[in-house]
């Protein structure tokens, strides 16, 4: 009779604050055993969720701990690593031990007070609802599939400074945007669109963090560490949106992420989106800036001739 060896999923993914628990199931897979006389435990506990197991299939599930200042400051254009152990006995007394790696991709969010457009004008985003219709760039108003929410002491933003949001004043954008100052977590995408945009990333419209903006006249971090709630808002696909006037970004699900999930947590993001394909529909709406030269070429010719973030063409009148 060979040894026991585990086999089965043994990774994972899952986006910040979509409240999804995701799991996967393992098996004995060593020569001449199988899962009947098997007992299944966590070893090793994982560090920015809680993993647990069934004791007697194998079958692991993983809930990430939105609240965690990590998790939450995490950009997202980069992914963080949590791994937990799992431990398989037989009836026998021997065992095998297998690390469950799990991919965890951040989340953009409005802060509250922020006014987005909506069919029934601006609206704090805080008072959104489920199956409100938000004003988009390219498709007219779409419904609102989906409204997370995350709030931050003030001690934890003294604490940890990835979690104080960054400031656009008003105007600081161009065409008068955004109509009031904009409060952003720091990865949250901003539309900006122009020749120097054009320049830099081969692309006349760009989606760029607001981290990345920092510095430019109009731009910067808020340090008042005051508590605030950051919100995230999820259409049926990546949408530009806009927030005080000013076109940013809906959440953009990592596609990657999505088609990594068990069937069961897919589920669960389908029937919310109302779409069973949906995790296939979450394009980037636009080009999404990368690279450290291109930021500086960027920032310098902005600095340079004082260039609008936001070219006039680029915004529509809001429907009447």
């Amino acid at each position: 009779m060979g040894a026991p060896t585990i086999g089965g999923q043994t990774t994972g993914a899952v986006t910040e604050n979509s409240g999804i628990v995701i799991s996967g199931d393992l098996d004995d897979v060593g020569f001449g055993t199988g899962n009947n006389d098997d007992t299944w435990s966590i070893s090793s506990a994982a560090g920015y969720g809680t993993a647990t197991i069934n004791p007697t299939t194998g079958t692991w599930s993983y809930d990430l701990d939105d609240s965690n200042p990590v998790v939450h400051a995490l950009d997202p254009s980069d992914t963080l690593i949590d791994t937990f152990t799992v431990r398989m006995l037989d009836a026998d007394g021997r065992f095998d031990t297998q690390d469950i790696t799990i991919t965890i991709t951040g989340a953009v969010c409005f802060t509250n007070g922020t006014l987005i457009d909506t069919a029934q004008g601006p609206r704090p985003v805080e008072s959104l609802r489920i199956g409100d219709r938000i004003r988009t760039l390219d498709d007219g108003l779409q419904p609102l599939r989906w409204i997370g929410r995350l709030d931050v002491d003030a001690d934890a933003q003294r604490s940890n400074a990835r979690l104080r949001p960054a400031q656009i004043a008003a105007g600081a954008l161009g065409s008068g945007l955004p109509r009031r100052d904009l409060l952003v977590s720091r990865q949250h995408r901003m539309l900006v669109s122009g020749p120097a945009a054009a320049m830099a990333f081969d692309s006349a419209e760009v989606l760029i963090p607001a981290i990345k903006l920092v510095g430019l006249r109009g731009i910067t971090i808020d340090r008042t560490a005051r508590p605030i709630a950051y919100y995230h808002l999820l259409l049926d696909a990546h949408h530009i949106v806009f927030a005080e006037g000013a076109p940013s970004e809906s959440l953009l699900p990592a596609a990657q992420a999505m088609e990594m999930l068990p069937a069961t947590a897919r589920a669960e993001v389908a029937a919310i989106l109302a779409s069973d394909d949906s995790a296939m529909r979450y394009e980037p709406a636009r080009t999404i800036a990368r690279g450290g030269g291109r930021y500086r070429r960027f920032r310098d010719r902005m600095q340079r001739e004082d260039l609008p973030l936001i070219a006039p063409q680029t915004v529509p009148e809001p429907a009447a």
